[in-house]
């Protein structure tokens, strides 16, 4: 795993010092070793995190006759078979890694090379006889990349830090970025917070050529199931290919390990990991002795028990005040997902015994975890005419907003299928009404009388035809699942110099779960009931029967106490200075309704803090 940044330009080679600038902003990606690239319009920057061929690794790597260069961040998980097919085709290989696999792959196949890699993957590829560079990044997202473009520079990097770097980085907040984080507690690709800055979207391929970009979808996702074939049947094949996916994903030439938090996903992937493994499995779990609902220790311990694990429990007792700053920093962009908090917090320890450790994020998108599926199929919309309905939900939203119940009766208002998932699932913070209130009327007016969902031009592609669930699983793994759980998972691990493979998201395992009829994915009603069917003589029988426990850290807590002043600060009276777009009113009364307990803001309020407080850093 690695943090690759560079600069293409049409006049001149870049500066050397401006990439050694930009490059030392990702050295928390790659602490053990740095290598650069300047060809004509090309100056490359990468760090490594040595994981694979310790010895011979380094990058850039080049092919045979040098014109041809890439660095790389990720893992290719299939390497060692392309590999074998390469050398078939006649390339030559003259080190171990899997980074010299792509350089041939570009050679063989060009800019259809991102196709046949299975892995976790975000590179860049100078072609120094077509003169063009090739960036891209892997089919679900799981690894960062950003860029920008002024005139005919390109600017690109693992972290958006590296960006800032540039003096040609824009730095204005956009509109719609902003509105976005505000609804979901993210930033969705391709957007960030930065107007004109972009996340490169998954299975995209971005070429530079004389100046001019051009990106293009190289793999896309689909659910729609085909409904042929019994549970036995799925749960086998779902089994062989998670057991293929862990076993790839267990090659590594430093120490490993895994996270476990007792529950189903994580519990699979170390019950896998010991079958394979020739030692005990180093697990991590974060224990919560004074945040009773959050700790899932005690089913962490049973499954380490059971699997006998070399496990290691991390009591989290710090102050989350003193950890804010550090967040902040680790996400670059706003972001308003607490959990980051205590994951940043198992990471730093993990690695003090490992260096890559394995995860669960992904099953619950792709084998209908989540509650909200259960709505799904049923006659949830209020038998209400569609006027009425939707002027009732822009009157719920406000009037509800900070209560029990809030987004179920939201949701039943919905006047449609994508305006319940996009006001009720995805927007997690704030619905638009909220929203609305919380601008100033000139920066509202610069967004204009959109919706969340024409942010999305591809949402024309759902199939109608789909099943609900099955159109709401493709929503989330197209939207949240890149746009949270994989950043989280990302920057966290990334910030202590660790890497997270994630195996439920190989990309063949997606392809099955996009095919699953929603009646076999949540048989009897149960959540991710086919992936406890596939596992059930490999998990403990308690964790079989164990129901899906959301990880809800106590936001509503912290801001009525420990996080109060800090949040106070920078909330109320000129903690917005750098953010003159919100209303100081509105928030400072959401806040004092919050203080009081008259309701419930935590997650409203937690987004803004973090916010401010990005706000403040960067400004």
């Amino acid at each position: 795993m690695c943090g690759i940044c560079g600069v293409v330009q049409i006049d001149s080679t870049p500066s050397v010092e401006l990439v050694q600038r930009m490059t030392a902003t990702l050295v928390h990606r790659g602490p053990d070793g740095v290598g650069y690239l300047f060809d004509g319009p090309v100056g490359f920057g990468m760090r490594r995190l040595a994981v694979v061929d310790l010895a011979t690794g380094d990058q850039p790597m080049f092919n045979e006759d040098r014109s041809i260069a890439v660095i790389f961040n990720g893992e290719i998980f299939n390497y060692r078979v392309l590999r074998d097919q390469l050398q078939r085709l006649g390339h030559r290989f003259v080190t171990q890694s899997d980074t010299e696999t792509i350089v041939h792959a570009y050679e063989q196949w060009g800019e259809d090379c991102p196709a046949y890699f299975n892995g976790q993957f975000a590179f860049a590829v100078w072609d120094s006889v077509r003169r063009q560079v090739l960036l891209a990044r892997d089919h679900l997202g799981i690894k960062p990349l950003y860029y920008t473009q002024s005139g005919g520079t390109l600017i690109f990097g693992s972290e958006l830090k590296a960006l800032q770097a540039h003096p040609l980085c824009p730095h204005a907040i956009d509109p719609i970025g902003l509105d976005q984080y505000l609804a979901l507690r993210y930033v969705p690709a391709p957007r960030t917070i930065l107007q004109g800055v972009y996340k490169l979207p998954p299975a995209h391929i971005l070429r530079w050529k004389d100046g001019q970009i051009t990106l293009q979808r190289y793999w896309d996702i689909h659910f729609m199931p085909v409904p042929e074939r019994s549970q036995g049947e799925w749960a086998t094949e779902l089994r062989e290919l998670l057991e293929d996916a862990v076993e790839k994903q267990m090659v590594a030439d430093v120490p490993l390990g895994a996270f476990l938090s007792g529950g189903i996903d994580s519990s699979i992937i170390v019950g896998l990991m010991a079958y394979y493994a020739s030692a005990p499995v180093r697990t991590f779990s974060v224990a919560f002795p004074n945040w009773p609902g959050l700790d899932e220790s005690p089913y962490a311990r049973r499954v380490a028990q059971y699997y006998g694990t070399n496990h290691e429990e991390i009591i989290v007792i710090t102050n989350i005040a003193d950890e804010l700053p550090a967040l902040v920093k680790a996400f670059d962009e706003p972001f308003a997902d607490p959990a980051a908090y205590p994951t940043m917090v198992m990471a730093r320890a993990a690695r003090q015994h490992v260096t890559v450790v394995l995860t669960g994020e992904g099953a619950d998108e792709l084998f209908a975890g989540y509650g909200w599926y259960g709505w799904a199929g049923r006659r949830w919309r209020l038998p209400l005419p569609i006027p009425i309905r939707k002027r009732l939900h822009l009157l719920a939203q406000t009037w509800l907003q900070g209560r029990r119940g809030a987004g179920t009766i939201t949701a039943r208002l919905s006047p449609d299928f994508l305006m319940m998932m996009f006001d009720s699932c995805l927007s997690s913070a704030a619905p638009s009404a909220v929203r609305k209130a919380l601008y100033v009327p000139d920066w509202y007016a610069q967004l204009g009388n959109r919706s969340l969902p024409e942010d999305f031009p591809w949402l024309i592609q759902l199939v109608s035809s789909a099943p609900e669930q099955s159109r709401m699983q493709e929503l989330d793994v197209k939207i949240w699942l890149e746009g949270d759980p994989l950043v989280k998972v990302d920057r966290t691990t990334m910030a202590a110099s660790l890497e997270a493979r994630v195996p439920f998201l190989d990309y063949r395992i997606a392809e099955l779960a996009a095919r699953i009829p929603p009646s076999i994915q949540r048989a009897g009603g149960q959540s991710k009931a086919l992936l406890r069917r596939a596992f059930s003589n490999l998990l403990p029988e308690e964790i079989l029967r164990r129901p899906k426990h959301a990880f809800e850290v106590p936001i509503n807590d912290w801001l009525r106490g420990e996080l109060r002043e800090i949040a106070a600060e920078n909330l109320i009276g000129g903690g917005l200075r750098h953010l003159p777009m919100l209303n100081p009113t509105v928030v400072a009364n959401k806040w004092s309704e919050h203080q009081s307990g008259r309701r419930d803001h935590g997650r409203l309020l937690w987004a803004l803090l973090m916010l401010a407080l990005w706000a403040n850093h960067n400004r």
